[in-house]
C-alpha cells in the first residue's frame, strides 16, 4: 500500500468532473447511514474527530482511513485507490470517501519524429475514465454529527438493487442503514396514501395515484425513488407538495431499498368508501384495467362511479354489534 504525504493538485476541469459524477452517484443511489456502535471499525471515530477539530491534520486523517480500508478488505475485494476529500456541502464541512478501481488504457500522441506515425502509449494507472463507473462512495457532514454518533450517506454501484456491500458498510465505514427497508417501505406506502386521500380532490386522479403507488411497490425493482415516482406518475402541480409532505413525515426524496413484507397483503386489493356508507372492495386489477370501474367528474362535490360487470348473488351482511332477529309466532 502506498500512502501519499501531501494533498493532490486537483485542476479545475478534473474537480468539476469529479464533483459532477459524485453528485449523480449520491443522488441516484445514496442511502442514509448511521454509526453502528457495535461495529469494530475505527472509521467513525477518525472522521468524527476530524470534523470536530478544525486544527486536525487532513493528510494524517486520510492515511488512517486508508489503513483501516486495507485492514477491512479480504482477498476477494479488488484493490484500487481511496480518494479522501475535505469538501463543503452548503455551510457544512464534510469528508468524502471514494473507493476507485484503476484501469488500463492507451493513448495516441504525436511522435517526436514528425515524419513518423503517432506514438501509442499504454497507461496502467488510469481512473475515472469517461466510461468508468464510480463505485463505492460515502459522505459525512459535520452538521450531521449528533450526540456523538456519525450520520452520513453512502452508495455502492457494484451491488445489485442499490444495496451496500457488508464489508464497505459495516467493516470499513462502521455504519448501518439508518432505517430498515421494510419499515421505510411501510411508511412510504402509508404516507403516500394519506397524501392522496387528503390533498387530491379529483376522484379519478386520486384513484390513479393510489394504483400507481401499489404498482411501484409491486414492481420487480428492488428500490424506490420518491423523486422519480413523483416525476413519472404525478401531475406537475402535485409533485412539490407530495415530496414536501413525505419529507415532513421523515421520508427521504432519495432512493431507498424496498421491502414490502409488512404491506404485501394491502397491495393486491383496493377499497373505495363513499359518504353514503357504501364501500367498494375488489382486486386492484379491476381498477387498473379501466373497463370495469370508471369515474366521471361532475360539477360540485359529488362523483359518479360506473361499474360495468355481471351482477352475481346478492348477500346480506349483519351489522356489527347487533344480534340476529329470531322470528316469533307473529312473524310466521
Amino acid at each position: 500500500m502506498i500512502l501519499r504525504n501531501s494533498i493532490c493538485n486537483l485542476e479545475p476541469p478534473a474537480q468539476a468532473e469529479l464533483e459532477s459524477r459524485l453528485r449523480l452517484v449520491l443522488k441516484e443511489s445514496g442511502r442514509q447511514i448511521v454509526e453502528d456502535i457495535e461495529a469494530p471499525s475505527k472509521t467513525p471515530a477518525i472522521i468524527r474527530g476530524y470534523l470536530e477539530d478544525s486544527t486536525a491534520d487532513f493528510v494524517s486523517m486520510s492515511q488512517e482511513l486508508a489503513q483501516v480500508l486495507r485492514d477491512s478488505q479480504s482477498g476477494a475485494n479488488s484493490a484500487g485507490i481511496l480518494l479522501v476529500a475535505d469538501c463543503d456541502t452548503g455551510s457544512s464541512r464534510s469528508v468524502l470517501l471514494v473507493k476507485i478501481e484503476q484501469e488500463g488504457g492507451m493513448r495516441a500522441e504525436e511522435s517526436v519524429d514528425k515524419t513518423a506515425g503517432q506514438d501509442v502509449k499504454y497507461f496502467s494507472d488510469l481512473f475515472l475514465t469517461s466510461r468508468s463507473k464510480v463505485y463505492k462512495v460515502a459522505l459525512f457532514r459535520a452538521v450531521d454529527v449528533d450526540e456523538s454518533l456519525l450520520y452520513g450517506w453512502a452508495a455502492d454501484r457494484q451491488m445489485t438493487g442499490g444495496g451496500l456491500a457488508v464489508f464497505f458498510l459495516r467493516k470499513y465505514l462502521g455504519c448501518q442503514h439508518l432505517d430498515e427497508p421494510k419499515e421505510v417501505t411501510r411508511r412510504f406506502y402509508q404516507h403516500s396514501q394519506n397524501w392522496v386521500n387528503t390533498r387530491v380532490s379529483n376522484a379519478e386522479t386520486r384513484t390513479r395515484y393510489a394504483m400507481a403507488i401499489a404498482s411501484e411497490l409491486l414492481s420487480e425493482r428492488r428500490t424506490v425513488s420518491p423523486q422519480a415516482f413523483a416525476v413519472n406518475h404525478l401531475k406537475s402541480n402535485h409533485r412539490d407538495d407530495y415530496l414536501t409532505y413525505l419529507e415532513n413525515e421523515g421520508l427521504p426524496r432519495a432512493t431507498f431499498d424496498k421491502d414490502v413484507s409488512l404491506i404485501e397483503s394491502k397491495l393486491s386489493q383496493f377499497s373505495l368508501t363513499f359518504d353514503s356508507g357504501l364501500t367498494l372492495t375488489g382486486p386492484r386489477s379491476t381498477l387498473e384495467e379501466g373497463d370495469i370501474v370508471q369515474f366521471q367528474s361532475l360539477d360540485g362535490p359529488v362523483d359518479r362511479v360506473i361499474i360495468t360487470d355481471k351482477v352475481g348473488p346478492i348477500k346480506g351482511r349483519g351489522v356489527p354489534g347487533r344480534s340476529a332477529h329470531k322470528p316469533n309466532s307473529s312473524d310466521q
